[in-house]
């Protein structure tokens, strides 16, 4: 099979899904996300998704795609983020369970009750996830209150969690319109939250900048900077993208980095399910 044609299996999938680029740039999935309610967030589909994006974009990326193939196949990861966290709360979330420990219960359960089987979790760090407002330093506004990060073993499905337990995901703010479309349209949430007062309105951001992201590579490594780090500048939706505008992500060397790095890193994380590694 020729590259071209590997390269629209993706393609033909979001087309079977009825996938588009909106008028502010989002994907748009008129006839939902395909895959079944039941698939694990490291279910083998997902792991097979990300094998297909590796084997085909993983030495170019997806800077040699234009609008909208690029666009589509970047932001599908959004729609499998969707999955996963709803995938959670949905078949591991207790009355007054935080997100954090219905994580747990899912890596503990085993493969048969949809869970991990207690295969543990990667721990990474969160530095694209700890996003503050242009103006003001990292430590003045994050410092402790950090996210973490956590990942399958396989590296592909992604979750972000605050000092509360709690998931930190744009789908915590991300609505439906009448028709099923995802309203990608800056203002209504600007309105929206402004209306509560200027920090639902920061709160609201942070979650749509901080959010889980899906990774099609299987490592951090030059692919993940490819496939996962690199497509937002080009690819995210103009919602994240005018968002973006007035926030920073911490610099890769700055000493405020250990803070993001080392907040987890503690004994209570052993025989919980969780990597213990200092990746």
């Amino acid at each position: 099979m020729s590259k071209h044609k590997e390269s629209n299996r993706m393609l033909d999938l979001l087309h079977s899904m009825g996938g588009y680029i909106d008028e502010n740039g989002m994907l748009q999935l008129k006839h939902g996300f395909c895959v079944g309610e039941k698939v694990p967030p490291c279910g083998k589909i997902f792991r097979d998704f990300a094998a297909d994006m590796e084997k085909i974009y993983g030495e170019t990326g997806l800077s040699i795609l234009g609008n909208p193939e690029g666009r589509m196949l970047h932001q599908f990861r959004m729609y499998i983020d969707r999955h996963n966290i709803a995938y959670i709360r949905r078949n591991f979330k207790k009355e007054g369970m935080t997100d954090e420990e219905a994580l747990k219960e899912y890596v503990r359960a085993p493969l048969e009750w949809g869970g991990q089987n207690g295969a543990k979790m990667l721990r990474e760090p969160a530095r694209l996830h700890n996003k503050y407002p242009s103006g003001l330093s990292y430590r003045k506004y994050q410092k402790g209150h950090e996210n973490k990060k956590r990942l399958t073993p396989d590296f592909h499905s992604e979750f972000i969690i605050d000092r509360d337990g709690s998931f930190v995901s744009q789908w915590n703010v991300l609505e439906e319109d009448d028709h099923g479309r995802v309203i990608s349209d800056i203002n209504y949430y600007r309105q929206k939250y402004l209306k509560q007062g200027k920090e639902a309105w920061e709160e609201a951001q942070r979650q749509i900048m901080d959010t889980e992201s899906f990774n099609y590579a299987s490592k951090n490594d030059k692919v993940h900077e490819r496939l996962d780090i690199q497509p937002p500048k080009l690819f995210d939706t103009e919602l994240r993208k005018q968002i973006a505008k007035e926030w920073k992500s911490p610099c890769k060397h700055a000493k405020a980095l250990g803070d993001i790095k080392n907040r987890y890193c503690y004994g209570s994380d052993k025989g919980d399910g969780y990597s213990v590694s200092n990746s």
